[in-house]
């Protein structure tokens, strides 16, 4: 997940400035576009973190 901050902000800010901060809100409007709870989005999410950068968690089973 990212937030192409600042460069590109969602709509709700209606060309304001977009932040990291909004992170949570597009993580729950992607769960919502998924179909998923916002728990199921956070593992999917650490899961493909873990599998493309498995050197930031070493001891993490990487299968």
């Amino acid at each position: 997940l990212e937030t192409d901050a600042p460069d590109i902000p969602p709509a709700w800010l209606n060309g304001g400035r977009n932040t990291p901060a909004e992170l949570p809100r597009i993580a729950a409007s992607l769960a919502a576009l998924r179909g998923l709870s916002g728990e199921a989005l956070a593992a999917l999410s650490a899961a493909n973190a873990r599998r493309v950068l498995p050197d930031l968690f070493p001891h993490t089973f990487c299968g």
